[in-house]
């Protein structure tokens, strides 16, 4: 499926002050957004999206760990490439990331019930979680924070599926951070 990775220039008119904020923010608009350029609406709700999930509880660190842990079970190879580049910036530990991206938890308890949490509810949908959320919640999150989980977990969910949908080319600044699921969460 092509669909243009838009600019700035290419992008609808009310679309525009967003690749500003984001540019702003990032120094680049990530392809995962440009893709929706053409539509000012959705990616309003991308962003809005993202944003609350920014606005969480959750630590830098945290929040990037719910975003590997969601795209590796997703076998999203941009986002994961994307998040691994993020990850540092956030305070993430290397040995956390490349647990992560070979599918295995962070070796650290909290970080641990957090990456299992945000896997199950991926991948169960919210149904059986009983045991990940009882962990999460002894590993002294709170119930509040499970919302804001499910936040950041349909947050990549989105950008996920769009990645993984389209294909989605690796942005210059993910290039180093390839990852390929059949190679590392075999």
């Amino acid at each position: 499926m092509n669909l243009p990775i838009h600019t700035a220039q290419t992008a609808a008119l009310k679309s525009r002050a967003i690749f500003e904020a984001i540019t702003q923010a990032r120094g680049f608009v990530p392809n995962v957004y440009a893709v929706y350029g053409s539509l000012p609406g959705a990616m309003n709700g991308f962003v809005g999206l993202t944003g609350a999930f920014g606005d969480s509880s959750l630590s830098p660190a945290e929040r990037e760990v719910v975003q590997l842990a969601v795209s590796v079970a997703n076998r999203c190879r941009y986002c994961v490439a994307g998040h691994t580049a993020f990850a540092a910036d956030a305070g993430l530990k290397d040995a956390h990331v490349r647990a992560m991206r070979d599918g295995r938890d962070p070796d650290d308890d909290r970080l641990g019930a957090l990456a299992r949490f945000a896997r199950k509810l991926t991948t169960e949908r919210g149904r059986n979680c009983a045991k990940e959320r009882t962990d999460f919640l002894m590993a002294g999150y709170s119930p509040d924070q499970a919302l804001e989980v499910i936040i950041g977990v349909a947050n990549k969910t989105l950008s996920n599926m769009t990645a993984n949908l389209l294909e989605l080319p690796l942005d210059e600044n993910f290039a180093p951070y390839a990852w390929d699921p059949k190679v590392e969460a075999a």
